[in-house]
C-alpha cells in the first residue's frame, strides 16, 4: 500500500468516524432506549464510505487502517478501551474479505462490513464483560455512575435485549450495504457510468 492510499483511507476513515459519532449522539434523544440503536444509524450511513474505500483502494490493510484510525481517535478522546475493540473489528473485517481480489467483490465487502460493524456495536457489552461495573465507572467517571453502569449491565446481559440489539444492528448494516452498493455504482463505478452513456 502506497502513502497516497494510506492518506485516502485515513481521510475516508475520518469521514466515517464523524458520521458514526454524530449518529451515536443523535440516539441520545431516545434516552435509555438509545443503547439499542447507538451504532445502528451510523452503520446504515457509513456503508457507502466503506464500499467506495474498498473499491478505490482494493489493497490489503485497507479495512484494518480504517478501523485502527477510529480506535486511535477514540483513544485520544479518552475512550482507550475502544482501541482494542476497533482493532478486532478491523482484523475480522480483513479476514472476511479474504484474498486481495475480493476488495472489489460487493458480496465480500458486505460480509466484511456487517461482521466488523457488529463487533463495533457490541462495544458496550465488551466493556461490561471485561471491565465490570466498577471498572466501567472507574474508566469512564464522567459518563457512568454505579447505577448507570448497573443499568447498562442489565441491558446487555439480558438475552432478549441482546437479540434485539443484534437484530437492529444486523438490519441496519445489511441495509447499509445495499445503500453502499447503490451509491458506489451510481456515482463512483466508471464502468457502469460508461455503459450507461454508450447504451
Amino acid at each position: 500500500m502506497k502513502l497516497k492510499d494510506i492518506i485516502v483511507v485515513s481521510l475516508l476513515g475520518v469521514v466515517g468516524f464523524v458520521v458514526s459519532l454524530l449518529s451515536g449522539m443523535i440516539t441520545q434523544v431516545f434516552g435509555t432506549y438509545g443503547i439499542f440503536v447507538h451504532v445502528s444509524i451510523g452503520s446504515l450511513l457509513c456503508a457507502p464510505v466503506y464500499f467506495v474505500m474498498c473499491h478505490k483502494i482494493a489493497k490489503r490493510g485497507t479495512i484494518f487502517i480504517y478501523y485502527l484510525l477510529s480506535g486511535i481517535i477514540y483513544a485520544v478522546m479518552g475512550f482507550i478501551p475502544m482501541l482494542p475493540i476497533m482493532l478486532v473489528a478491523g482484523i475480522l473485517g480483513e479476514a472476511c474479505i479474504g484474498g486481495k481480489d475480493n476488495y472489489i467483490n460487493n458480496g465480500r465487502i458486505a460480509i466484511s462490513y456487517v461482521v466488523s460493524q457488529v463487533i463495533y456495536a457490541l462495544h458496550g457489552f465488551f466493556f461490561i464483560l471485561f471491565l465490570g461495573v466498577e471498572g466501567l465507572v472507574k474508566t469512564f467517571p464522567n459518563l457512568f455512575t454505579v447505577e448507570k453502569a448497573q443499568m447498562v449491565k442489565g441491558i446487555f446481559f439480558n438475552p432478549k435485549n441482546m437479540v434485539i440489539i443484534l437484530f437492529i444492528e444486523l438490519l441496519a448494516s445489511i441495509l447499509g450495504t445495499l445503500l453502499g452498493k447503490y451509491i458506489y455504482n451510481k456515482f463512483f463505478n466508471k464502468s457502469i457510468t460508461r455503459a450507461g452513456i454508450l447504451s
